[in-house]
């Protein structure tokens, strides 16, 4: 008899094991906030990019976790941006810095991030004020 209940129980089982989703990975969310001292309003076409990086390594490029870029189209600063990183790639051992900069519609570069803004580990915050500086 408990040969023949046991297909029974387990095939219901495995159909609800086979049919669940994997589980989502969690995300923390960083706060930037982006502007610029020139009282200046930059015509349309130009393009913010807002990065969380991995700042530890010293003689390494910096490994980014997390990116967004937004068209400005006449908006003015400063700009709020919110970025998920997944907590996978997020290591307490590690420091992360959020940077901005940007860009005009040919690709050069008009502002940019000239100071570090740690955030996530090591007692920093989930969000950073950034002031950029004009490039010449």
């Amino acid at each position: 008899m408990r040969l023949f209940l046991a297909p029974l129980v387990l095939a219901p089982a495995l159909l609800a094991a086979a049919c669940s989703t994997l589980p989502e990975t969690s995300m923390t969310e960083v706060q930037v906030t982006a502007t610029y001292r020139e009282r200046i309003m930059l015509p349309p076409g130009h393009v913010l990019t807002v990065k969380v990086e991995d700042v530890s390594r010293m003689d390494a490029p910096a490994r980014v976790v997390a990116e967004t870029t937004q068209r400005l189209d006449g908006r003015g600063p400063p700009y709020a941006v919110t970025l998920s990183v997944p907590n996978d790639k997020i290591d307490s051992r590690m420091e992360y810095a959020a940077r901005a900069e940007i860009r005009d519609p040919s690709g050069a570069l008009r502002f940019t991030t000239d100071t570090r803004h740690s955030v996530l580990t090591r007692g920093a915050p989930n969000s950073a004020d950034i002031v950029m500086v004009g490039v010449r």
